[in-house]
């Protein structure tokens, strides 16, 4: 499992243009809403390279970090993207975060 307080560091290191984005030491929430900002310009700008090492590093924080970084993956990451998420978009998200997108949406639709 990969420490929440070094999270910042391996986003920095494999997503250089989030580098001076992400507070170092900062809440898993505050370094993937961070991490979401980035995504969202990345989408807008249309830079595909970009948004599919976004998308491939979320889902391997997704897989590997602790309960608390899940929760802020889904919860921030996953639901502030949902917007901009259009079909060729969609289809970078990998399978782990597409099924938690799927099971988020059908939580909140029920309520």
């Amino acid at each position: 499992m990969l420490p929440d307080a070094k999270i910042h560091l391996l986003l920095a290191q494999q997503i250089p243009g989030l580098r001076t984005e992400a507070a170092p030491g900062g809440a898993p929430a505050k370094v993937i809403q961070a991490f979401t900002a980035y995504t969202r310009k990345m989408i807008r700008t249309g830079a595909l390279p970009e948004i599919r090492k976004c998308f491939s590093m979320a889902g391997v924080l997704y897989k590997n970090g602790s309960r608390q970084l899940r929760d802020a993956i889904e919860s921030v990451f996953l639901f502030g993207l949902s917007p901009l998420l259009n079909a060729p978009v969609k289809t970078l998200l990998p399978a782990s975060l597409q099924n938690a997108r799927r099971q988020f949406i059908l939580n909140n639709s029920q309520c």
